[in-house]
């Protein structure tokens, strides 16, 4: 019986704990790359001009792309910049939230952001006409440029 009050307040906690979101705001590229590293890894992002047409034909049409990013990320630093950079190359407007993230305060709280069941950090979610077509989390799979055709091409 007196372990009874225990779990009655243990129980919530733990709860408040596993599924609490961390916080999270929106960023601009302009503050993603003011930072020295970051800024060096944009431009040493060569895509090839040819890839890039390929996903010029791509783009638009209702597409719509969250980033969620860590400004501490070992990973966030390799892959948002040169994604930033594919961007540019291709040169069509795509609505982009850059959506940053601190650290998990515990490891058991398991996402960034509980709505978007975002786990680890880069996440790129693709939506069109509002609906969500792909991700690419934390490290892409063939390539970034790679992995960004196979899901506009859905």
């Amino acid at each position: 019986m007196k372990a009874l009050p225990l779990i009655a307040v243990a129980l919530p906690l733990c709860c408040l704990i596993c599924f609490a979101n961390v916080p999270v705001h929106e960023i601009n590229r302009d503050k993603i790359l003011e930072d020295r590293q970051w800024q060096e890894n944009y431009n040493q992002c060569k895509p090839d001009p040819d890839v890039i047409e390929s996903l010029k034909s791509k783009l638009g049409n209702g597409l719509r792309i969250d980033v969620y990013l860590g400004l501490w990320c070992p990973d966030s630093r390799n892959h948002v910049p040169p994604f930033i950079k594919i961007l540019d190359a291709a040169g069509v407007s795509v609505p982009v939230r850059f959506l940053s993230v601190q650290r998990k305060p515990v490891k058991s709280i398991r996402y960034y952001s509980d709505e978007f069941q975002v786990e680890r950090v880069p996440t790129f979610i693709f939506y069109r006409g509002g609906t969500e077509i792909g991700r690419i989390v934390e490290n892409p799979d063939a390539g970034l440029i790679e992995d960004m055709l196979a899901i506009l091409s859905k």
